[in-house]
């Protein structure tokens, strides 16, 4: 993630996908569709949705209320020479630093929108973008190993590295190899993408979802262990450009369940191991991006590397208990305010005060 916690997601996928469709369904953008190969990436930044936030507003009424956000990056399939590829180069370039990747896989049938590949196999589009990741890993790290090697240099990222080049060869992404605490240093720098958390984003066509899959995509997920998220892009598109009052309605009426960008975060989050906690005050109320299992001295840091350097303590109290409550006063009154150390694990609704001194 970004200095300031936001979340970034790469959004891939060959080409008719609908993978454009999708992110302007989860962005509310208006990016262009259909500019096969023809364009720069499309960006866009939401914010995360949190009731919890907007409760505490209510509450502190302050100048300012900021949700945790999420980068989305749409990149553009590569159909130069006839050959269907999702990656190259410029992609690589801005997938780098992503936390996550969303494979955006056609599983709708529409005879006016013709298939790179003459056929609608999700199954097959998944296996084809694994080897692709896979393929790309393996020539950066084919390269680094030569390189390390013709300098006579040996060490602990040369072992790590001829590691990840035999998992790639037995035909296993990186995200399968168990790597300690100092080889995921070494090899982070390197971005590899069949290294990063990997979601599959189901595009089905009208009337399908929820209702037996006949491509084999969610037996594939389960197989893969992999995280599946099934949507219509095209429906969940012309849902949200309708009001926001009539939408909630309107997705009941099509039994389409829970928003879209909501369900579609809440499992980015869980895929990721994310959690929020919050800053309270008359300036801001705020919701931050934090892994779970973090320190209070490391999330200080997500809000200024001051803070953390000169972290004290931390006035920590649950969300619940402080709506409970009703204030933060009577919070501290009912014993639920505590003081905590550099080594508190926060927790996901934890409201954060940290005092500091540098």
């Amino acid at each position: 993630m970004g200095i300031d916690g936001t979340m970034k997601i790469g959004i891939i996928g060959f080409a008719r996908s609908g993978k454009t469709t999708v992110f302007n369904a989860l962005s509310g953008a208006h990016a262009a569709v259909g500019a096969f190969g023809s364009r720069d990436a499309n960006v866009a930044v939401i914010k995360v949705p949190d009731t919890r936030v907007d409760r505490l507003a209510e509450i502190y009424k302050p100048r300012k209320k900021s949700c945790a956000e999420v980068q989305f990056i749409d990149v553009a399939p590569n159909e130069s020479g006839g050959e269907q590829k999702v990656i190259d180069s410029s992609a690589l370039a801005l997938l780098k630093n992503a936390d996550a990747l969303v494979h955006v896989v056609r599983a709708f049938e529409n005879e006016e929108v013709m298939h790179p590949s003459g056929s609608v196999d999700p199954v097959r589009d998944c296996k084809a973008l694994e080897q692709e990741l896979q393929l790309g890993d393996f020539i950066i790290i084919d390269k680094r190993v030569e390189r390390l090697e013709k300098e006579h240099r040996k060490g602990l990222e040369v072992d790590v590295l001829k590691r990840c080049r035999d998992h790639i060869e037995a035909g296993a992404s990186l995200r399968t190899l168990d790597l300690s605490p100092q080889e995921e240093v070494d090899v982070a720098g390197f971005g590899f993408l069949s290294r990063k958390p990997l979601m599959l984003l189901g595009n089905y066509g009208e009337g399908s979802i929820g209702k037996p899959d006949p491509s084999g995509l969610s037996s594939y997920a389960r197989q893969e262990n992999l995280t599946l998220v099934e949507l219509c892009g095209k429906m969940e598109l012309e849902v949200g450009e309708l009001p926001e009052e009539e939408r909630q309605a309107f997705r009941d009426d099509l039994g389409l369940g829970e928003e879209s960008r909501t369900h579609f975060l809440h499992a980015a989050y869980n895929m990721l191991g994310l959690m929020s906690f919050l800053t309270v005050g008359d300036p801001e109320v705020r919701a931050w991006t934090l892994r779970k299992n973090t320190r209070a001295v490391d999330a200080a840091g997500v809000i200024h590397s001051d803070i953390q350097r000169g972290f004290i303590r931390a006035e920590i109290v649950n969300y619940d208990d402080f709506m409970a409550a009703g204030s933060m006063a009577k919070a501290k009154e009912q014993g639920h305010v505590r003081l905590e150390g550099k080594d508190y694990v926060i927790r996901d609704g934890d409201i954060v005060l940290f005092r500091f001194n540098v």
